[in-house]
């Protein structure tokens, strides 16, 4: 994949500043430079950015991607910024330990603060999830969220109650906070083929019911748990049913459980690699069902996916699933022994969840890149 949003670095920054500002100083009067959005990092895997930012264009904002904050020395820019961090995570993957990831959340401080007292840029942070999900070094990563909270002008949260949960996870109160929600990804993705086509190109009977999974491969997500479930609910079921699973490989170890007690049982699929693009409508047109059974978070993108090609979907209640219940998640008590081979019994039986007329409509990438422009610009209006 391509990644959607430029890059910059120490040795291209002034051309890549330059052909940003020509690009986006066309439309605007004389009397205001284009706004300089720097996002941190910008992300290969999802298109979530890319919708994001749709609009930026129109707003006479440039998007320009970095992927550390080393390069902030680097950028100047004659008009307002903003620094819009979404995922801290990779930036300590080289860390050996917390007294070296506490060293580099040093130098990140650091450099962002002086960025900032330099050139006045505005602080922005979009809350993907309380925690990172492997948080490897959790002493930092609560330091970090807490200076977040502390020094940071704006947070955007996708929910309502996120703000809550996040104040009381990082004991602070937050910065000014916006809601703009978790688009769809309707139109972003190939979406042509039918089932019997998907179905074929996995070799799946076409009168199995098929419960898919999309998304990384990680222990958090729970997996094991998911195909656990399946295979009591063979017991029960006198029907044929099959799971589809699909997505990168990012923990070893789960791969590793997974092929071993999984890989021979002839109604699981696993797909452990690198989905590509077109790809990624076949594993939802072979489904009838997508189930995504992590614990704990504050966004799915599997979900809005799966809500995006108008699939029913099963997951926990919990902080993400506040948001999808208009879009027809089927959820349940992740703490009640049974409860997700209800679900899916539930959903083989025909239920889907129920989608509120027309919430689709709010939730489409234009609309949600407008609210979300509307409300970055915004930070500046008290500098006016």
């Amino acid at each position: 994949m391509t990644m959607p949003i430029p890059l910059i670095s120490q040795d291209n920054a002034a051309s890549v500043l330059a052909a940003a500002y020509r690009k986006n100083s066309g439309s605007v009067s004389a009397m205001h430079a284009p706004c300089l959005v720097l996002v941190l990092p910008p992300t290969w895997n999802n298109r979530y950015q890319t919708l994001l930012y749709e609009r930026a264009g129109l707003h006479q904002c440039a998007t320009i991607g970095i992927g550390n904050t080393g390069v902030l020395k680097n950028i100047s820019w004659p008009g307002p910024i903003v620094l819009h961090a979404h995922w801290f995570s990779s930036y300590f993957n080289n860390s050996r330990d917390e007294v070296e990831a506490n060293s580099l959340l040093d130098d990140l401080c650091e450099d962002i603060a002086l960025f900032r007292q330099r050139t006045g840029a505005k602080l922005l942070w979009t809350a993907h999830n309380v925690f990172p999900h492997d948080n490897r070094f959790p002493s930092v990563f609560m330091r970090l969220r807490q200076w977040i909270f502390e020094e940071f002008d704006a947070v955007h949260v996708m929910h309502e109650d996120h703000v809550s949960i996040l104040e009381h996870a990082f004991s602070r109160s937050s910065p000014p906070s916006f809601v703009v929600p978790h688009m769809i990804y309707s139109g972003s993705y190939p979406d042509g083929v039918s089932k019997d086509v998907a179905r074929n190109y996995y070799g799946i009977p076409l009168n199995d019911f098929v419960y898919g999974y999309f998304g990384s491969i990680q222990s958090y997500k729970n997996l094991d748990y998911f195909l656990t479930s399946f295979s009591s609910l063979c017991k029960k079921t006198d029907g044929f049913i099959s799971v589809l699973i699909g997505g990168i490989p990012s923990d070893p170890d789960a791969v590793v459980s997974l092929k071993n007690k999984w890989g021979a049982n002839p109604n699981v699929r696993l797909l452990m690699r690198n989905i590509p693009d077109h790809e990624i409508q076949y594993i939802h047109r072979a489904s009838d069902a997508m189930v995504l059974p992590y614990g704990e978070t504050l966004n799915s993108g599997a979900a809005f996916m799966a809500a995006g090609f108008d699939m029913p979907f099963i997951m926990p209640f919990c902080s993400a699933s506040k948001s999808l219940l208009d879009l027809g998640a089927v959820c349940y008590d992740q703490s009640s022994e049974g409860a997700l081979v209800s679900a899916m019994s539930d959903v083989l039986g025909g239920y889907k969840g129920k989608v509120v007329s027309g919430y689709k409509d709010q939730l489409r990438s234009f609309s949600v890149s407008e609210q979300f422009f509307g409300n970055l610009l915004s930070l500046f209006s008290n500098d006016a």
